[in-house]
């Protein structure tokens, strides 16, 4: 039975994705039921309560998440349903949600078949903070996963385009074409010494972005990496869920740190929980084995990644987002680029 081009919704075309993957050997699905459906950002999400037939595996989930894109994109290079189809399955869950089923790379719905693990992992609502221990579980996380891939060994994939100087000076470019009309629509709610930071980021050599050209110490990152995106354990201990892959891409692994840290928390959180965070990441690798990178290699990179940071809210207002989604994360962007002396890697 081939795998549907479109989301599955039916016993019958759920039996056939499953059966296509190899999730589901024998039997069928002998009904299913919608139990909630969630319209975000960026996806579509149906919730399924899943009944099996006489013959599937017991261990098969019954509470499955179907997922699909609301745009899709021409490039399937870094699609979330790459990531679950060839990278995924090399990596164990957790950290990685059990994906039971993706779209064929032919389809153009690129959906996935998630196990729902919402009965026995959850978040904070936002804006509220994991626990600091829930935060270090999730930054060891993020050091097991960049030893997995670290300079792109081994995934036996195209990750995308290598970047070239045209094509990262390029990039920013176009997120600086925002920044007078960005400006003009803060006005006089940000400071002018705040303003003249990012005009000068803008105009300055760009390396913080350049670094990438180079291959050395690079990884496959998640690229979204808020702790909104790790599902912890209700009860007990265990390690998190990283979901959302929809921005993965080849990047160096402070990149994701960051992202969690330096553009979604405000200073004082930063400033207590930061170099504890980095050194935790830094012994990560070290027992993964990647042993030639030194904890000054991996400051420098998160610096730079501190100033890459100040296009995010950037970003984020030129997609139409609403204020509280990245007026607050320009503060935290602004604050860590003034805390680290960030303008020295301009």
């Amino acid at each position: 039975m081939p795998t549907p081009l479109f989301a599955p919704t039916t016993p019958h075309e759920l039996t056939g994705a499953l059966h296509a993957a190899g999730a589901l050997r024998h039997g069928d699905v002998a009904g299913v039921q919608v139990s909630e459906l969630i319209r975000t950002t960026v996806s579509s999400l149906r919730f399924l309560e899943v009944r099996y037939g006489a013959g599937a595996a017991p261990s098969l989930p019954e509470r499955l998440m179907l997922k699909w894109p609301l745009e899709q994109s021409a490039d399937r290079v870094g699609s979330e349903s790459v990531f679950y189809r060839e990278i995924a399955p090399t990596l164990p869950s957790p950290p990685i949600a059990r994906c039971l089923a993706t779209a064929p790379p032919e389809s153009e719905q690129q959906w996935l078949l998630l196990e729902d693990l919402r009965s026995s992992h959850a978040c904070p609502p936002w804006p509220e903070r994991p626990s600091d221990q829930e935060v270090r579980g999730a930054v060891a996380v993020l050091a097991q996963l960049h030893c997995r891939w670290w300079d792109a060994s081994g995934t036996g994939i195209t990750l995308g385009v290598p970047h070239t100087e045209a094509s990262l000076r390029g990039m920013v470019h176009d997120i600086e074409s925002h920044l007078p009309a960005f400006l003009e629509d803060l006005g006089e709610d940000l400071p002018p010494a705040d303003a003249m930071v990012l005009e000068t980021v803008f105009n300055s050599s760009l390396e913080p972005w350049l670094r990438l050209i180079e291959p050395r110490d690079l990884t496959v990152i998640h690229g979204d990496a808020h702790t909104w995106n790790f599902l912890f354990p209700r009860f007990g201990d265990g390690r998190p869920y990283l979901i959302d892959w929809q921005t993965w891409h080849r990047d160096v692994g402070a990149r994701d740190l960051a992202y969690l840290m330096a553009l979604h928390w405000d200073a004082a959180t930063r400033q207590r929980l930061e170099l504890p965070l980095l050194r935790l990441y830094h012994q990560e690798l070290i027992r993964g084995g990647i042993t030639t990178y030194s904890f000054a290699d991996l400051f420098l990179e998160y610096r730079r990644c501190v100033v890459r940071n100040l296009t995010f809210p950037i970003i984020f207002w030129s997609r139409g987002f609403p204020r509280k989604a990245w007026r607050y994360r320009l503060d935290c962007a602004l604050a860590a680029y003034h805390d680290l002396d960030a303008s020295e890697l301009l």
